[in-house]
């Protein structure tokens, strides 16, 4: 609170940034005590089953206009490969409930290219986006703008997909252009679609290794700044690559399937986590196996705790 305060003093809106805010103890608190001093608190994201009627109510108050709730993913099967615990219903509830309480416009979060995702589960995400609408104008609730975002998968190091390589840029348009398609017929839907070629390069700094560091020197001496600009280097550094150069092929990093047996780039940080966890966790992925959220108390087994 004191650091909202401290920005109430320079803007209205205070941004709360982090991983599932709506989980955070005192949320809804935080939320009424910025709009009492005549602000407004905007979360990142929302889990959908974490968003209470308090916080819903406190996030509407003082023209919160517009909430993002993340289903990340847009059929059930997939948001149990991603360990996301996370039921249609409770998505339909969270936004019933966002939506009746005042909030206007909502914001769906999800990703594309995600590990054993097929063509089904991205219809997925229309099917969903449209269950949506439906459930907030039968509730006779006023719904502004809905916006679709939509973020192609980047694998990170640390989790259960770090092995798993990034999907092709022309198979993320194709998805793009298909989703395009189906939400038309749903009305005035914003899409929002992240660019492959901004992932691709996300790709390339997460998985990189020590290597990496001479492909940032190459885009900082070309003064590569705008995402079109890294994008054409980045192209340039794997024809070279491909040519014989010394310069490590981008490609190699973002496309690249990990074996589970070797040695990955970023093994020599200790995080704490059990590397056998995380491939336990991706082969539970592989057959649609959810773990339910452990309690940190008691539970003992990735090695974090």
């Amino acid at each position: 609170m004191a650091e909202a305060e401290r920005g109430l003093a320079e803007r209205k809106t205070i941004g709360l940034v982090g991983a599932e805010m709506a989980s955070v103890p005192g949320v809804a608190e935080i939320a009424n005590a910025v709009a009492d001093r005549g602000g407004r608190l905007s979360p990142s994201s929302l889990k959908a089953d974490c968003i209470s009627p308090a916080l819903a109510s406190a996030l509407a108050r003082n023209g919160n206009h517009s909430v993002t709730v993340a289903p990340e993913a847009g059929s059930e099967r997939m948001r149990k490969v991603i360990n996301k615990n996370l039921s249609e219903a409770e998505i339909l509830h969270a936004a019933q409930m966002m939506v009746g309480e005042g909030v206007e416009n909502l914001k769906l979060y999800f990703m594309l290219g995600l590990p054993e995702e097929t063509d089904h589960d991205v219809s997925g995400i229309a099917d969903l986006t449209g269950k949506v609408l439906a459930r907030v104008r039968a509730g006779r609730s006023r719904v502004g703008r809905v916006t679709v975002s939509l973020n192609p998968f980047v694998p990170k190091p640390w989790t259960p997909f770090q092995w798993d390589p990034m999907e092709d840029g022309a198979s993320v348009k194709r998805k793009i252009a298909m989703l395009r398609s189906q939400l038309k017929s749903l009305g005035p839907i914003e899409l929002d679609a992240e660019s492959p070629r901004e992932a691709y390069f996300q790709g390339v700094v997460s998985r990189g290794d020590r290597r990496v560091s001479s492909i940032l020197e190459r885009l900082d001496s070309e003064r590569c700044q705008a995402p079109g600009e890294i994008w054409r280097t980045l192209q340039q550094i794997h024809r070279e690559a491909e040519e014989g150069a010394k310069m490590p092929d981008p490609d190699s990093y973002v496309f690249r399937h990990y074996t589970h047996d070797e040695l990955l780039p970023w093994d020599f940080i200790d995080h704490h986590i059990e590397k056998w966890f995380l491939l336990s966790e991706r082969r539970k992925a592989h057959y649609e196996h959810q773990t339910p959220p452990c309690d940190v108390t008691k539970c003992r087994v990735c090695g974090a705790c």
